[in-house]
């Protein structure tokens, strides 16, 4: 788990805070007496630090996780990053060795993720913290990270005063996620941070006069950030040359930059310096900046510049605005924005706490688009994402998220059915009317067929069109029943509306064995993971249409999806409101509608 950089203390909520240590971020894993380290990028490095290999016998656990810094400490007990630096990239045991034996480095634990067979990471912070503190023993090398549960003044001034790095507070009530959150954050009293080596400089040195330095922005661009030429000893010169040198490369790697010195040597961007700086100047430049060492401990796609942003605030940078997403009338990006915005109270109800399955088009409707579940660790800590097995979707539940997204290129927003905390019992069932090689009036009037049957068994339905070429019929339900369960009961209603019109309805799933001038009812379009069109979202065809609810007296054959667009919705959605709002307010029992549908079924 990450921390946000913030400019000043939290002011409302419990937070504990703790001093920031200087140093390298690892887990530690413990299992039967060993130890085994693992840094942010998954890279194993107890090899480096040997001294360390006695923890197992300080930790009353047969197994756990700590998370923690690996740090090395000055004659006054501040850890500096510049001090274990010559430890991180040390290959030769004998070195290594005697490293630690005139300055061995300490652990410093600071949260459990894993204890004995428990997953911690759905306990609350303070928990884990009083987990933590109770399984560790008192040993020279390893130490719990203490923490102040008041405003956090006191302690920052003592850091001012010692010279630390920083502080770092949490959310006491904060979940242990693995990425970085605004549930964290992160003050620093010294400006520093990583940047990746995209070249260097020749000078009267033997070796270079400077680093070239970069980092990563929100477009996945590379972007000069300036050039260090101190803080570097000769033995530093000498290695950081032996490793640059294999790395050169003809052309520059950055994507942007000016006032570059000439005649600089480009290596590819993959080794990461520490560097501290008095400030970013105003053309985004480093000024004084100082080398620290190199880290291995993080990513070259993590390497972003860091900015300082308080708890809950969401930073929004609409880019390309300009562009055309919807060719056949101009319509662009920033009208698409524009209209998110306006819309965002009706939709946002229908996506909170519902995982989204996200669907780009960063070139428009006619440019190429693909699929996005996961969340990738450089989107902003502030999005709101839960972990669903493997995959860490995004959940949209506020204007700032929904605005984000659209940014993003997603047209339109697609979400589960089920939400939070309930994702095995979908919150409505859902009637999916297509055609296939059929007008739309016969939509219309399968639609008006299942509403008969919804009226004949006791239970509500709610119409919206798709956006597409088809109807949906959301029919609620208290979110109890399993997704098997939600789609039977779709496909008795499917089956028996087939039986009773077999020239309006084609059953098979397989495309070529459907009959043409039919409707198809995909009731197996109901199961867990699988998403559809929200209300209200517009969607990437031409003419921006909107899936739009209904009103069942306008589910009529003069009826027509292409009637609600991205520019003629929102005025009927002022004048008319949420309509959709008894999807969410008006849950149904169907024991009783299952007893009756069973009666239809045998007549």
């Amino acid at each position: 788990m990450g921390a946000q950089l913030t400019e000043q203390l939290p002011k409302s909520g419990r937070w504990l805070h703790e001093i920031k240590w200087d140093g390298v971020r690892a887990l530690a894993y413990i299992r039967d007496g060993s130890l085994s380290f693992y840094t942010r990028n998954n890279n194993r490095c107890e090899r480096q630090y040997p001294e360390l290999q006695i923890l197992p016998h300080y930790v009353d656990a047969e197994s756990a996780i700590l998370d923690g810094e690996i740090v090395a400490l000055d004659a006054k007990g501040i850890s500096k990053f510049e001090l274990i630096q010559p430890r991180i990239h040390q290959t030769d045991a004998h070195s290594i060795a005697k490293m630690g034996q005139k300055n061995p480095v300490h652990f410093i634990a600071f949260d459990l993720p894993f204890c004995d067979g428990y997953d911690l990471r759905r306990v609350p912070l303070e928990e884990r913290k009083k987990a933590l503190a109770a399984i560790l023993k008192p040993c020279p090398l390893l130490r719990y990270s203490d923490h102040f549960a008041d405003s956090g003044e006191h302690l920052l001034e003592a850091a001012k005063h010692a010279g630390l790095e920083g502080l770092v507070s949490k959310r006491a009530s904060s979940l242990y996620e693995s990425r970085r959150s605004a549930a964290w954050l992160k003050l620093k009293l010294t400006t520093e941070q990583e940047f990746l080596i995209a070249g260097y400089t020749p000078g009267e040195r033997d070796t270079f006069a400077s680093l070239v330095l970069a980092y990563v922005d929100e477009d996945g661009a590379l972007v000069y950030a300036g050039n260090v030429g101190t803080g570097f000893t000769e033995k530093m010169l000498r290695e950081l040359l032996a490793m640059l040198e294999p790395r050169t490369i003809p052309k520059s790697p950055l994507d942007r930059g000016t006032k570059i010195p000439k005649g600089t040597i480009w290596v590819k961007p993959e080794l990461i310096a520490q560097v501290k700086f008095l400030e970013w100047t105003s053309e985004g430049r480093l000024r004084a900046p100082v080398y620290l060492g190199l880290r291995a401990d993080k990513a070259p796609l993590e390497v972003v510049r860091e900015k300082p942003q308080a708890a809950g605030e969401a930073a929004l940078k609409f880019t390309n605005t300009d562009k055309i997403y919807f060719p056949e009338h101009g319509y662009t990006k920033g009208e698409l924005l524009l209209y998110y915005d306006t819309v965002a109270p009706l939709i946002l109800p229908h996506l909170k706490d519902r995982p989204l399955s996200l669907k780009r088009f960063p070139n428009g409707i006619h440019g190429e688009h693909f699929f996005q579940k996961n969340t990738p660790d450089t989107y902003p800590s502030w999005l709101r994402t839960e972990l669903v097995g493997n995959t860490r979707f995004i959940v949209c539940n506020d204007k700032q998220t929904l605005l984000y997204l659209t940014n993003l290129g997603c047209i339109d927003q697609n979400p589960w059915m089920s939400r939070i905390g309930t994702l095995q019992h979908p919150d409505f069932i859902l009637m999916d009317i297509d055609p296939f090689e059929c007008e739309f009036p016969k939509v219309v009037e399968a639609a008006l067929l299942v509403k008969e049957k919804l009226d004949a068994i006791g239970l509500t339905g709610y119409p919206k069109t798709t956006g597409g070429d088809g109807l949906h019929i959301y029919v609620p339900i208290e979110p109890v029943y399993t997704y098997e369960q939600a789609r039977f009961f779709a496909e008795v209603i499917a089956r028996l509306l087939a039986a009773e019109h077999p020239k309006l309805f084609t059953t098979p799933r397989a495309l070529e064995k459907r009959e043409k001038d039919r409707v198809y009812f995909d009731w197996m379009q109901i199961a867990e993971s699988k998403t559809i069109s929200a209300p209200y979202v517009v969607r990437a065809h031409p003419g921006a249409p909107v899936a739009t609810p209904l009103q069942w007296s306008e589910v009529t054959p003069a009826l027509h999806p292409s009637q609600f667009t991205m520019k003629t919705a929102p005025d009927r959605f002022a004048e008319l409101g949420d309509i959709f709002e008894g999807v969410l307010t008006k849950p149904q029992r169907i024991e009783k509608a299952f007893g009756k549908l069973d009666q239809l079924v045998r007549r």
